[in-house]
């Protein structure tokens, strides 16, 4: 750790407690939590734009190993619109419906799903009853 000594070590927080005072010591301890915090943040943040950045060239280039179409990278509400969208063509309530309607497929499709788990299930137990 920067190659100090324990004694360093020792020394610098008896030095701070002397200068800072016992009382604003956690404070500064605090602020000093939060500036790190925020700096992990934000460098996690750029350390993943660059990725899908590096994602979206293979894409373009052509030489991505996996079998990633562009239309996944878009968020889900975009991804879902028609063919025929046209930016500001359509008012609000439109899309409310069309989110309701995206909403009840997804439960459609979720109910079947349980469903045909369900099935094989019930069906082994019967030929375990005969």
């Amino acid at each position: 750790m920067f190659d100090l000594s324990w004694i360093e070590l020792g020394f610098v927080a008896a030095l701070a407690l002397l200068v800072i005072g016992p009382k604003d010591l956690p404070k500064m301890f605090k602020m000093i939590n939060q500036f790190v915090t925020k700096a992990k943040r934000t460098i996690n943040d750029v350390k993943g734009g660059f990725k899908q950045l590096e994602n979206e060239i293979r894409i373009v280039e052509g030489t991505t190993t996996e079998s990633t179409n562009w239309k996944q990278l878009l968020p889900e509400d975009i991804r879902n619109l028609p063919d025929d969208f046209i930016p500001g063509s359509q008012n609000a309530e439109y899309h409310n419906n069309r989110a309701q309607q995206i909403a009840n497929k997804k439960a459609e499709v979720e109910q079947s799903q349980n469903a045909q788990l369900e099935q094989p299930a019930a069906s082994t137990k019967q030929e375990q009853i005969q």
